[in-house]
């Protein structure tokens, strides 16, 4: 049940800036940096280069946050931030995750600065987590 929640907000971002940067889907990608103040940094992105940050909010395209599923997803990504950096010996200053669409699915690509180092499918991350 997670993941489908988790798919179809990321999906609605990632589909939402497509249009508006007039690019296909797979062109567009969701970064995730640590936010020392205690949650995480969202940007879109075009080809991988910044676009713009953004709200949670915006990713969803709601106006408002329901179901609070903006409380379950940051912890989530800091800990696939806080687990990523730890694996690769490194600062979480300096790991990001892009969020991005994966023939229909919802694909995680781990970056230590600017080297890609792990790429997983979002059911199998869950998975490793235990969610």
């Amino acid at each position: 049940m997670v993941e489908a929640i988790v798919k179809k907000i990321m999906n609605t971002g990632i589909n939402k800036y497509a249009k508006a940067y007039e690019v296909p889907s797979n062109e567009v990608q969701i970064k995730v940096t640590n936010d020392p103040n205690g949650t995480v940094i969202y940007t879109m992105c075009k080809n991988f280069k910044e676009v713009e940050n953004v709200s949670f909010l915006q990713i969803m395209d709601k106006k408002m946050d329901i179901f609070q599923y903006e409380a379950l997803a940051n912890p989530f990504l800091k800990k696939s931030l806080e687990l990523f950096a730890k694996d690769s010996d490194d600062d979480i200053l300096n790991v990001c995750v892009f969020i991005l669409q994966v023939n229909n699915n919802i694909g995680l690509s781990f970056y230590n600065k600017y080297k890609n180092s792990k790429n997983i499918s979002l059911g199998k991350h869950l998975g490793e987590l235990g969610l």
